[in-house]
């Protein structure tokens, strides 16, 4: 994809492409019902609709169900929580596309979409390009998560600190120090009572099937099992912990599909609420 060879997009950015043309695929290309309909993916991408096809034709079922799954469980957690915030923090915001998809239909919702700088411009510029409307709800927060406080960043852009919101963190766990973990989950924490977190996490079962791919090209910092991060959420602050397990998604998202997607192995989807 063309977007990927900027020089100032990294290879951990390259892979919020990945996961935006998976996203993309599924719409092309997936069965209905769709788990995941993000009909803004394929315009993010520079990309048309066959390259997608092509692309997500040689990625592993499971990897392709993890980025919907995790998407439809995160919007579906939001959905819930709305009556009770008017907050929606997306930690490492690719080309999430939320805010867009969503429209006048935000009303009170405030969206902060949080991401590395030179990824931000990229896709405010390529929202632009495409003559798409960014609604009036949205707030751009650059923020490098190993360099900067998200206290401050936020804080910048109008964050509401003594109110409740919600955060998501998709796909980003694994690229990070479990120092720099603690640290946003700490913030997490901090919020006011009923707000709520999903994040994801690469278990150490996939250091085997990566060392078996010794082609792929970004390296992981941190493998976390469904137990540790349990434990670093509740140091962290927050009380209800809810995983979603494999008996869940299949049930939820996955009974009686036919386009083959399985359920990820070792990459998992928790919720939890302060």
């Amino acid at each position: 994809m063309s977007s990927g060879s900027d020089g100032a997009l990294s290879e951990v950015h390259r892979t919020a492409f990945m996961a935006a043309a998976m996203r993309a695929g599924h719409f092309l290309e997936g069965a209905e019902p769709k788990i995941f309909r993000d009909q803004f993916a394929p315009q993010l991408l520079e990309m048309s609709d066959d390259e997608i096809r092509e692309f997500t034709a040689k990625v592993p079922l499971e990897m392709a169900a993890s980025c919907v799954l995790r998407s439809r469980f995160t919007e579906d957690r939001l959905a819930a929580a709305r009556g009770r915030l008017n907050q929606y923090v997306v930690l490492g915001a690719g080309l999430d596309s939320y805010a867009l998809r969503m429209g006048d239909a935000l009303e009170s919702m405030i969206v902060f979409e949080v991401d590395d700088p030179p990824f931000q411009a990229w896709k405010k510029k390529r929202i632009e390009q495409l003559g798409l409307k960014t609604p009036g709800q949205v707030r751009y927060v650059p923020c490098d998560f190993e360099r900067m406080s998200i206290d401050q960043a936020l804080a910048a852009q109008g964050f509401a600190a003594d109110e409740p919101c919600f955060i998501s963190w998709l796909g980003v766990t694994q690229y990070l120090t479990r120092e720099a973990i603690r640290t946003t989950l700490r913030w997490a924490g901090e919020r006011p009572a009923g707000s709520e977190i999903v994040v994801t996490i690469v278990e150490p079962g996939a250091q085997e099937q990566r060392r078996a791919r010794a082609s792929d090209p970004v390296h992981f910092v941190s493998f976390i099992s469904l137990e540790e991060m349990s434990d670093m959420l509740r140091e962290a602050g927050f009380s209800r912990i809810e995983p979603l397990t494999q008996v869940a998604a299949r049930e939820a998202y996955l009974k009686g599909r036919t386009d083959g997607l399985i359920i990820p192995e070792f990459q998992l989807s928790i919720a939890a609420i302060v």
